[in-house]
């Protein structure tokens, strides 16, 4: 897969960030691939209208891990990984989200801060600190551990960074956004002097994941915050570093709501594909 996401809620004027209440509630997630067969991945669990829970699969179908949210009142404040060992805890000024901060095995990790124009998220710059969650299986793809598509488009910008500065105390990356109605249109990530863009072009179905917080779920794993930021779907993705296009497509099919059951996502001219299929309540 091109990358891995970050994940952040969606802007309204005119609605609480941190308030999932989707008008169709996904309850499973099943994943193929030109090389795996579909299985089970995600398992929802919801108390009323809130998320409580999301059990992660393996391709083999055992239990990887559970995502536990807790709240304040409606609004998400906390999610729990890997049985506390990890969390991310939300702070909101008014309406909006303020910041987002990862802790591993109790240690504050890194941090996330949110700036807005006109109700909507206009930057986000993230705070990768020196600590003990550096180097683990989980997050070292992840860039500690805001997963994003920027990131790994610029992967190259990133090697580069970190051969430059290995022994950093923090490395600080900031996202530009910018919008086209309800929708972000262009995404540009500086780091250190580096520059990566992501262009995103959609089509007008609603998308499920509109206003969900999240950091660990691979629901769609290549979209980045656009999956969570934006009204409708994504239909293709070009992300450009150092003069180099990354382009992705993806294919839909809805329901009778016009909300997705079934995703394909590939690069054009290559035979190699990545379904993701959504059952809901």
């Amino acid at each position: 897969m091109l990358l891995a996401l970050f994940v952040v809620a969606s802007m309204t004027s005119c609605t609480k960030e941190g308030v999932y209440t989707p008008k169709e509630k996904i309850k499973r997630v099943y994943v193929s691939s030109s090389s795996t067969e579909k299985y089970l991945s995600q398992s929802w669990n919801w108390d009323g209208k809130l998320l409580s829970s999301i059990d992660h699969y393996s391709a083999s179908g055992s239990l990887s891990w559970t995502e536990d949210f807790t709240y304040d009142g409606k609004r998400l404040a906390r999610v729990d990984y890997f049985v506390g060992s990890e969390s991310t805890v939300y702070e909101y000024d008014g309406k909006y989200l303020k910041n987002a901060n990862y802790y591993y095995r109790g240690e504050l990790a890194a941090t996330s801060s949110y700036e807005y124009s006109k109700g909507k998220m206009s930057k986000m710059t993230i705070t990768n600190y020196d600590s003990k969650s550096r180097g683990t299986g989980h997050l070292e793809s992840s860039y500690l551990p805001f997963q994003t598509e920027v990131v790994k488009a610029c992967n190259k910008c990133l090697t580069k960074l970190q051969s430059k500065n290995p022994g950093k105390a923090l490395e600080i990356v900031n996202y530009q956004f910018t919008w086209d109605g309800n929708n972000v249109s262009k995404v540009v990530a500086t780091a250190d002097g580096e520059m990566a863009t992501v262009s995103l072009y959609y089509d007008s179905k609603n998308n499920p994941l509109k206003r969900f917080h999240d950091l660990y779920s691979d629901v769609d794993s290549d979209m980045g915050p656009v999956a969570f930021l934006s009204k409708n779907n994504v239909t293709k993705m070009i992300a450009n570093y150092d003069g180099e296009n990354d382009v992705l497509e993806y294919t839909y099919l809805y329901n009778g709501d016009d909300y997705p059951v079934m995703q394909i996502e590939k690069y054009p001219g290559d035979d190699y594909q990545y379904v993701v299929y959504y059952d809901y309540e």
